[in-house]
C-alpha cells in the first residue's frame, strides 16, 4: 500500500505543476499520442489540458490519494486489489475528463462503469452483488445512449466534443441528455444511487464526491456551445428541480447515515444542473469542485463512525463512536461547508446560485421550490450534526483508536474544505456572475436559517412522518425503484418472448430445416455423384486439352501463311 501511495504522491505533484503553468496563463494545451501508423493512416490518442480539466484533474487524485492512505485503516482483507480497482477507477475518470473528442471520452466512461461495478460488488455477498447488478443495468442505459449518439455524430464527420458541425440536432444531444442524467442519477434514473451505498465506505466517498456521479455534470459542461442553443434546458431544469424537491424531502426522513449523504450528492447535483440550464456553467463547475472536496471528508468521517459503533443507523450513533478530535471536528467543519456558513468553501458557490436563481424571470413556484430545498439541504445537515454529537451511547462496543493514515487522509481534505473556495473563486472568474440584489432579498437566507433551527429538532415528529403512506412514498424515492423493476421485468418478459419466438423459433428452426435438408438432398445423391465425378472429370479434362491443341495448330497455321 505504501508503494501504491508513494507512487501517486508524484503523480499528485506533476499535476500541481500543471495547474500551476496553466491556471496563470489560461492557456489550453493539445497532446496528442500516436498509437500506431498504418499505410491507411494513422491512429491518435488525443488529451486537452485546459483550466477545467486541470483543476478537475487534480483535485481527482487528490481525493483519490487521500483515500488510498485512509484504506491502509479501513480495509483488511484484500487491500492490494482493492486498491488497484480505487486507482483503475481513478485513471478512468481523469481518461473521461482530459478526452476532448467521444471516442476515448467512451474509454473513460466504460471504465468508470466496470471499475465501479467491482467496487460495489467487492464484499461479494447477496446485498452487494444485487446492488452492483442494479446499478449496472441501470447505467446500461446512458451508456446506449451515449454510443447511440456518438455512432450519429459520424454523419457529421467530427467526434470532437467542441465541434459545431451537429449543434442544431437535437436528436443526438437528447441521447446524450439521458445519458448524463443515468450517470448523475437524475429522475427518472435516481434509485441506482442508493443501492450503490453496498460499496465500503471509502469507495462511496470516491464515487458520490469527484468521479461517477459527476461525470453527467461535467460532460454537460463540455456541451457547452450546444446547451446554450438548445430547446432542452427547460426539461433539464425541469427533471433537476423534481429531483431536488425528491432527494431533499427523502434526505430528512432516512436514517441510514451513508444514505442520507447519498441523497445529500444527489441534491447537490440537481443544483448544478439547475445551474447550467440556466447557463451558469462556471458556477456550476465551481460547485461540483467545491462540493467533491467536503463530500469526501464527509464520507470518511461517517467511515470511521460507522466502524466504531458497527451500525448505519443515525439514531444509535453518536460522537462517542469516535475517541478522536481530528474525526469530530472534521465531519462538523463539512457539515458546517455543506451548509454554506460564511467564507468557507461551498459559500462561494452556493450563495452566488442562490441569488442568481432569485434574480431569475421564472415561475414563482419553481423559485420557492428552490429556496425550500435549499432550506432543507440545511435541515439535514443540522438533524445529523445534532444527532451524532450526541453525548448518549446506545452501543456498548469497544472503542477503536484513530490511526495515522486516518488523521492524515482527513486532514488532506478539511484544509481545502474550508479555504479553497476564497482562492478558487479568483481563478474560475464568477465575479461576473454575481447578481444585484436588495436589502430585502438578501434577508431572505436568514429567514431560512431561522425556519431550518426551528424545524431541525421536529422533523422525527412531523405529519407526513406520521402517515404511513406518504413517508412510504417519500422513502422509496417517489417509488422511482419500483417502476424500473417494473420496467425491467416487463423487458424482460418482451426479450424471453423474443427470444423464443424469434430466435429459438425462426432462426433456430429454419436453420435446423436448412441442414436437414441438405443433407437429405447430400445422402440421397451421394451414391450417384461419387460413382461418376471420375468419369465426369477425366472426360472434361479430355475435352479442354483437345480444344487447347486445336486452338494451337490453327495460330500455327496462321503464322505459316
Amino acid at each position: 500500500m505504501l508503494k501504491l501511495a508513494s507512487t501517486m504522491i508524484p503523480i499528485a505533484s506533476a499535476g500541481a505543476i500543471v495547474v500551476t503553468t496553466i491556471i496563470p496563463k489560461m492557456t489550453s494545451v493539445m497532446v496528442e499520442w500516436t498509437l500506431m501508423s498504418t499505410e491507411w493512416g494513422s491512429f491518435k490518442f488525443m488529451f486537452l489540458l485546459d483550466l477545467k480539466s486541470s483543476i478537475f484533474s487534480l483535485l481527482v487524485m487528490i481525493i483519490t490519494l487521500s483515500i488510498v492512505i485512509y484504506s491502509n485503516y479501513y480495509m483488511s482483507a484484500n487491500r492490494l486489489f482493492f486498491i488497484k480497482v480505487v486507482i483503475t477507477f481513478m485513471v478512468s475518470m481523469i481518461v473521461l475528463i482530459i478526452s476532448p473528442n467521444m471516442i476515448s471520452m467512451v474509454l473513460g466512461w466504460e471504465g468508470l462503469g466496470m471499475s465501479s461495478f467491482i467496487l460495489i460488488m467487492f464484499y461479494q455477498n447477496k446485498k452487494s452483488m444485487m446492488s452492483a447488478m442494479f446499478t449496472m443495468m441501470m447505467n446500461r442505459i446512458g451508456d446506449a445512449t451515449l454510443v447511440m449518439g456518438m455512432v450519429m455524430m459520424m454523419n457529421f464527420s467530427s467526434w470532437t466534443i467542441s465541434s459545431t458541425a451537429f449543434i442544431e440536432n437535437e436528436l443526438i444531444f437528447t441521447l446524450m441528455v439521458i445519458s448524463m442524467f443515468t450517470k448523475s442519477a437524475q429522475i427518472p434514473f435516481s434509485s441506482w444511487l442508493t443501492e450503490a451505498m453496498a460499496a465500503p465506505t471509502p469507495v462511496s466517498a470516491l464515487v458520490h464526491s469527484s468521479t461517477l456521479v459527476t461525470a453527467g455534470v461535467y460532460l454537460m459542461i463540455r456541451f457547452e456551445p450546444k446547451i446554450k442553443n438548445s430547446k432542452l434546458t427547460l426539461v433539464v431544469l425541469i427533471i433537476a428541480m423534481m429531483t431536488l424537491i425528491m432527494a431533499s424531502m427523502n434526505s430528512i426522513l432516512e436514517s441510514d447515515v451513508k444514505k442520507v449523504i447519498a441523497l445529500s450528492t444527489l441534491s447537490q447535483l440537481s443544483i448544478m444542473f439547475v445551474s447550467i440550464s440556466m447557463s451558469m456553467f462556471s458556477m456550476a463547475f465551481y460547485h461540483m469542485i467545491m462540493h467533491a472536496m467536503f463530500k469526501a471528508l464527509i464520507f470518511l468521517c461517517s467511515s470511521t463512525f460507522i466502524s466504531n459503533s458497527n451500525t448505519q443507523n443515525l439514531t444509535k450513533m453518536s460522537s462517542s463512536s469516535s475517541n478522536s478530535m481530528t474525526t469530530t471536528i472534521s465531519f462538523n467543519t463539512a457539515s458546517m461547508v455543506l451548509c454554506s456558513f460564511p467564507f468557507t468553501a461551498s459559500f462561494y458557490s452556493k450563495e452566488l446560485i442562490l441569488e442568481t436563481v432569485m434574480t431569475q424571470n421564472m415561475v414563482v413556484l419553481l423559485k420557492l421550490s428552490f429556496m425550500m430545498s435549499m432550506a432543507a439541504t440545511t435541515i439535514y445537515t443540522v438533524k445529523l450534526m445534532i444527532l451524532m454529537n450526541s453525548t448518549a451511547m446506545p452501543n456498548c462496543t469497544k472503542m477503536k483508536s484513530e490511526s495515522a493514515s486516518q488523521q492524515i487522509s482527513k486532514i488532506m481534505l478539511v484544509i481545502p474544505a474550508i479555504t479553497a473556495g476564497n482562492e478558487l473563486n479568483w481563478v474560475v472568474n464568477t465575479n461576473y456572475s454575481v447578481p444585484y440584489m436588495t436589502i430585502q432579498e438578501k434577508l431572505v437566507p436568514l429567514m431560512m436559517l431561522g425556519m431550518v433551527l426551528m424545524t431541525a429538532p421536529l422533523t422525527n415528529c412531523s405529519i407526513i412522518s406520521k402517515n404511513s403512506k406518504m413517508k412510504m412514498m417519500v422513502n422509496y424515492m417517489w417509488y422511482m425503484k419500483t417502476m424500473n423493476l417494473q420496467f425491467k421485468k416487463s423487458s424482460m418478459a418482451l426479450m424471453l418472448m423474443s427470444l423464443k419466438t424469434v430466435e429459438s423459433g425462426v432462426i433456430y428452426q429454419s436453420q435446423n430445416t436448412i441442414m436437414a435438408l441438405t443433407a437429405k438432398i447430400s445422402k440421397s445423391a451421394f451414391t450417384k455423384t461419387h460413382s461418376g465425378f471420375t468419369t465426369t472429370a477425366m472426360t472434361i479434362l479430355m475435352m479442354v486439352a483437345i480444344m487447347v491443341y486445336l486452338s494451337s495448330l490453327k495460330k500455327a497455321q496462321c503464322w505459316s501463311h
